[in-house]
């Protein structure tokens, strides 16, 4: 029995896809403009959403927001 300490082309293809693919679903903490000076709007976005939002615009993708006060 021959064990092969390398990965395959495929191997190598299919770790980086999931590696992609929950690099893009981890969340974001992005900050908004809030009318409140001493609070802070914040919105929680996955962040291949936020990627997407800074070239075409708000997605409407939201996980959670509220608003964060000091």
């Amino acid at each position: 029995m021959q064990i092969h300490p390398r990965m395959t082309s495929r191997g190598r293809m299919w770790a980086a896809i999931i590696g992609i693919a929950i690099a893009l679903a981890l969340p974001k903490r992005v900050e908004r403009a809030s009318a409140n000076k001493r609070c802070t709007a914040y919105e929680v976005v996955p962040f291949g959403f936020y990627l997407i939002e800074g070239v075409f615009g708000r997605t409407g993708v939201r996980y959670t927001s509220g608003e964060d006060c000091r």
